[in-house]
């Protein structure tokens, strides 16, 4: 890795909350970059998946898959975003939804068990762990609720705040989704 994006992707896991130059290279050691074309699949419901993923650059969606065989999107990430931790998108090692790259997209993905022995194993990852386990339950409250309770004016609204810019970046189909 080039010393440019070492420095840019020191600066996305700083934003993070990986405060120390030390965590960050340790993460950096054990992760694996890869870069996503626009409308890549990451990952599908129901397959296996043992993987951990922070997205750095780009526009992610998880979806399901209907009964009439349509995507229904369940959720955005965008710049310097924490996916849906493993233990919490999976029953039985399996994906409860899937996820798309709708722009070119880098991510930086870590196997569960190397993620999960950082954060036994040293006390800023398991701080990181804990603040996305919050964010994450927090932030699907709050949607789930605002989702439900809210008009379809309101529901836009609530996109728009939560995801700055997202109808320049993705097409229509999938926020109406």
């Amino acid at each position: 890795m080039n010393q440019e994006s070492t420095g840019s992707h020191q600066t996305s896991l700083k934003k993070l909350g990986f405060e120390s130059t030390l965590v960050q290279n340790l993460f950096l050691e054990s992760c694996t970059f890869k870069k996503y074309k626009k409308n890549q699949l990451i990952f599908s419901e129901n397959k296996r998946n043992e993987l951990e993923y922070i997205l750095f650059e780009g526009v992610l969606h998880r979806f399901n898959v209907n009964e009439q065989r349509h995507n229904v999107t369940t959720g955005f990430y965008m710049n310097n975003a924490v996916v849906t931790p493993h233990f919490a998108r999976t029953i039985k090692g399996k994906c409860i939804f899937s996820l798309e790259a709708l722009t070119v997209s880098k991510i930086a993905e870590i196997p569960v068990t190397v993620f999960d022995s950082l954060r036994c194993n040293n006390p800023a990852f398991a701080s990181f762990g804990q603040r996305v386990l919050e964010s994450e339950l927090s932030s699907n409250i709050l949607t789930d609720i605002g989702y439900r309770s809210s008009t379809a004016k309101e529901r836009l609204f609530l996109l728009r705040k939560t995801y700055p810019n997202i109808e320049n970046l993705i097409p229509y189909h999938i926020i109406a989704s």
